[in-house]
Formats: structure tokens, sequence, C-alpha cells
């Protein structure tokens, strides 16, 4: 199918959402918009917003998407309103990109990391990076400036510039480009890391004490890093499982095609069934791929969601434990909610019945005690909700969990 017919079919869709999920899995689509969105995040009472690269922050009103603030860019290529983080329940952080012109000839001149305020829409610039440091005015291309800045444990901020396509200007480091970097509330900067292609998102991980980075590799290669304050990830010298470059940190895991990782999250613990490790968005592949841990050696993540029927741009956990993802499709978004099967719907129908039963036994019998994320490999495909004690472990106590669960549930309808 052309990408054409792709698109015309996708409108007429309209808010449905089409994903190959796993088992009990689904999305709900909770409000569309125009614009082409750069990232979503909620506040502590669950109150949802997104940036669309048009300059445009957003925020989610029942169904309908608010504007609520705008930053002074535009949309073009990799340019615009680049992502956002909330510093608090009134403060957004915000990555966007300064022009010079529009259209194809248009020049990007900054990455520009500003504070929000979400009541007002008032705007307090922290740090200008320029593109090119030897005359402004010439500016770089609108490729590879990264995304999504997010907030260290000390309201610092942490934020991946991609290299402009320039490439060597990577593994400089007197250029703004290909870096990573760390801004404190003052505006004064530390270049954390160096040697990045195009960091879409990043996070801090406060139990490895390091920053845990994607970056979109070239001719596959997409990678996972560790990063550490001083570290060089290689490029453009090596990347992926290409040689390692000496002295350079070598990354975690490496995808073996080509997904173009986008939003990435630290889970908190908040969710049930997703009390550890990351989720990473993905554009190409549009999934969103689930990472239980990040110490070596990495196993290949699992995908939650797989072939959605718009791209996957940024995903998010609510304070609430809820996972949010954004997602567009042209001059459409759309912000999505990721629900998981509820604790004892061991066939993912999504009914809790003795059905469950005869569904737990045969995963209880598939390969013995393991863990729940795991449910859907081997010869039956389960859902997670066989984990009926929350132990995170499939095994023959959560068929006594899930007797006395449904027991409960019949007394209850008497």
């Amino acid at each position: 199918m052309t990408l054409l017919r792709t698109l015309i079919l996708l409108s007429v869709l309209g808010t449905t959402a089409s994903a190959a999920t796993l088992p009990g899995f689904r999305v709900e689509t909770l409000a569309r918009s125009g614009g082409f969105v750069s990232s979503v995040v909620t506040d502590a009472h669950g109150t949802i917003y997104f940036t669309t690269t048009d300059g445009w922050i957003q925020r989610v009103d029942g169904s309908t998407a608010t504007k609520i603030a705008s930053l002074p860019t535009h949309a073009g290529g990799n340019g615009g309103l680049l992502g956002m983080a909330l510093l608090d329940d009134r403060t957004a952080v915000v990555h966007y990109t300064t022009w010079d012109g529009d259209g194809e000839l248009a020049k990007v001149l900054d990455d520009v990391v500003s504070r929000v305020d979400l009541e007002s829409g008032a705007e307090t610039v922290l740090h200008s990076f320029v593109c090119d440091i030897d005359s402004r005015m010439r500016g770089a291309s609108a490729e590879h400036h990264g995304g999504n800045p997010t907030v260290g444990p000390d309201g610092s901020v942490f934020l991946g510039i991609g290299e402009y396509g320039g490439h060597l200007i990577a593994q400089k480091p007197e250029w703004n480009g290909g870096k990573i970097w760390r801004i404190e509330r003052d505006g004064s900067t530390t270049q954390w890391a160096l040697g990045m292609r195009n960091p879409y998102d990043l996070a801090w991980d406060p139990e490895l004490q390091r920053v845990v980075v994607t970056d979109n590799g070239e001719d596959g290669g997409d990678e996972v890093n560790v990063i550490g304050e001083g570290s060089n990830c290689g490029w453009p010298n090596t990347y992926g499982t290409h040689s390692p470059m000496e002295g350079a940190v070598e990354p975690v895991y490496v995808f073996g095609s080509t997904v173009a990782p986008t939003g990435l999250v630290r889970l908190g613990g908040a969710n049930p069934m997703l009390r550890r490790g990351y989720l990473s968005g993905a554009f190409v592949t549009r999934s969103i791929y689930y990472f239980p841990s990040l110490t070596r050696p990495v196993a290949d993540p699992i995908r939650l969601v797989s072939s959605f029927d718009e791209f996957v741009i940024d995903v998010t956990e609510g304070a609430n434990g809820d996972i949010l993802f954004a997602t567009a499709n042209g001059d459409s978004s759309a912000i999505q909610r990721l629900h998981l099967p509820a604790r004892g719907d061991c066939n993912g129908d999504g009914v809790l019945d003795w059905r469950d039963i005869y569904s737990l036994v045969r995963e209880v019998n598939d390969g013995g005690p393991h863990p729940a994320y795991l449910a859907q490999e081997g010869d039956y495909p389960a859902s997670w909700g066989c984990d009926v004690n929350g132990d995170n472990t499939i095994d023959a106590a959560d068929l006594k969990a899930l007797t006395d669960l449904l027991g409960s549930k019949r007394r209850a309808t008497r």
C-alpha cells in the first residue's frame, strides 16, 4: 500500500486505533488534534499536556485538545517545538528551534530551552544553543535536533541535541550539536556526553545514577545507551554493532533493524504490571518496546504494541500508573491510553470468569514458573493477567489466587 493511500485510509478511520497488542492489552484514543505531536506529559493530578511541532502546548480537556501557550518557532524537517517535560504542575521546560526564514531554504539558528508558565503562557529562556558556533546566521540544516528534555532529581534539565546531519561535529567538544547537555536552574550548562547522532529522548535513572538515552543510528544501529558525565558514545566513528572506538561507551542494546526510537520513559512503580524498566516508542515500526532491565546483557525488548496505524512519537507514565502515548499521522495527532489486562484475566478477553482457570492451568504448565511479562511466549500465548497474586511470577500460587478471586466475585453478585 502506498503512503498516500495509507494516509487517506487513516483519515477515514478517525479515532479508531488499530494495532497488534499483547493478549489482554488494548488502546484507547483520548483526544485528537491538528499538527504533528512531539511529546506528551502528565502532572501529579493526571492532567495531560502535549506539544506539537508548530509551536503549541496543548492540554487535554475531556476528549478535546485546548491550546494554552505557543513558542516562537514553526514546524520544518526535524525542527520546531520538539519536546516538553514538567518541572512542577505549573511549569514546563521546553525545547524548540529558532529559524531564519521558512520553507525548504530555512535554516535553524538555535536550539532553545525555556521554562513556560502553563497558566499564563509566559516564557523564560534558560539557555540558547547556537547551531553554528562560527557564524550564528549561517545556521544549520533542520535535520537531527534531538527532542524531549527530561528533569533530573535536583531540578536540572538534560537535553540531547543531534548533529544537524553534520556527522563530524558530534566529536568536537566546542560544538553544541551531537551532545547531551545538563542545564542548571540558572541556565548554566555542562556537556554531559558527546558522540550522539540524533537522540530523541532520554531519562535519568536514580538507581544507576546515569542518563539513559536512545540514539537513532544510520542504516540500522539504533542504540540504547547508559552514560555518565563525560561519556563519548562514538558517533560518527562508530555506532551500533560496528567496531568500538577507543574510549567510547558501548551501547547496552542495539536494535537488530531500524526502529527509529522516539519517546523514552523510566517506569516509576505506580503501574502494578509495569513496576520497573523502560518503555521506548519507535517511529518506523510504530511500536512500544518494553525493557524489563538495562543490566547487561540486555535481553531483546518485548513489543507491547506493534504496527500501530499511526507513528508512535512519545510515551509516558502518569502518576497513577496510566501508560499514555502520542501518535501522529500527517497533520493529525492523537493522545492514546494503553490499557493492561486485569489481574485474573488470564486469557486476555477482558472478562474474568471460569475460562481463565483453564487458561491459567495451561500457562502454569507452559515452561514452569516464569515472569509475568513472558506470558505470551512459549506454546500457549496467555495474558499478563495470569499473575493473579501480583508477585510478578506466574506459578501454581496464582491458581489459588484466581479461585479465591472468582469465588469472591460470585458471592458479591448473589
